[in-house]
């Protein structure tokens, strides 16, 4: 079997290299897709934000000669994904990890996750339950009954079976298999102003009062501050200690996120 996987690159190289590494020795190809602009769910944000990561990082990955740079510019993040997924399929790949930037596993859990889907090879997809960190690794969120976990997001996607992405990282098909193998999400562990360019560009920019939220959940949050999620308020019902361990590739992070000034100046919502 062959595996590869995809990373969808804007302003994400906090989190790169260790994206790669995390994933490099499991799979033959590392598809990384980039554009200087963000999707158009805000056309207005395209004015304002560039991409600005700078591509040179990719030189310092010890996975360099498995990385194939992919230059677009997408309108949709189904497109942008479907296009890597057409290299990976056209490269006679079996299967595509759906693992982005922000998320992480233990490195036995990821040999568990690939020994799994050999196992289970005629699924459409495959996922995975994740828990989500707030602000830095010191905290998680819960829900209502105290529960960690608040998603089972996709993590593998069979190029075989004619599957391809239809809305965002949803791909198409009926037969999910669900692998019970956590996946570290830190798509919340920012600063305030990378909070704020994600809230103005993401795929969700539109569903949620963004100044409302990023004021009073974000910028005013405390550890009591309740009904966190920007688009489900029965999600997320507040954020709690973590004292867990985390995964080999962020073992270092916890304590030690470096969380800058934001300057007021710069905070403004695009409509």
């Amino acid at each position: 079997m062959k595996f590869a996987t995809h990373l969808l690159l804007f302003n994400q190289d906090k989190w790169l290299l260790r994206s790669i590494d995390l994933i490099g020795n499991y799979v033959d190809k590392i598809y990384i897709s980039y554009s200087e602009l963000p999707w158009i769910y805000n056309p207005n944000a395209r004015k304002i934000y560039k991409n600005s990561i700078n591509l040179d990082i990719l030189n310092n990955s010890k996975f360099i000669n498995k990385i194939e740079l992919i230059k677009g510019e997408w309108d949709f993040e189904e497109d942008q994904r479907n296009c890597c997924l057409n290299k990976a399929r056209k490269d006679d790949n079996d299967f595509l990890f759906i693992i982005d930037t922000d998320e992480f596993y233990f490195y036995n859990d990821i040999e568990n996750i690939i020994n799994s889907i050999e196992l289970n090879i005629n699924f459409d997809y495959y996922t995975t339950p994740w828990i989500t960190f707030w602000k830095s690794f010191d905290y998680v969120v819960s829900q209502y009954d105290g529960s960690l976990i608040n998603g089972f997001p996709e993590i593998a996607i069979n190029l075989r079976s004619g599957s391809k992405f239809v809305s965002k990282r949803k791909p198409l098909g009926e037969k999910v298999k669900q692998l019970n193998y956590l996946c570290y999400h830190a798509s919340y562990v920012l600063n305030d102003e990378e909070c704020l360019c994600k809230i103005n560009t993401w795929g969700h920019t539109n569903d949620f009062n963004k100044e409302k939220w990023y004021k009073e959940k974000w910028l005013h949050w405390n550890q009591n501050t309740t009904h966190l999620h920007p688009i489900n308020k029965e999600l997320w019902y507040k954020a709690i200690k973590f004292n867990g361990d985390l995964p080999e590739i962020i073992s270092d992070l916890k304590n030690n996120i470096d969380v800058k000034e934001y300057t007021m100046k710069k905070w403004f919502f695009i409509k």
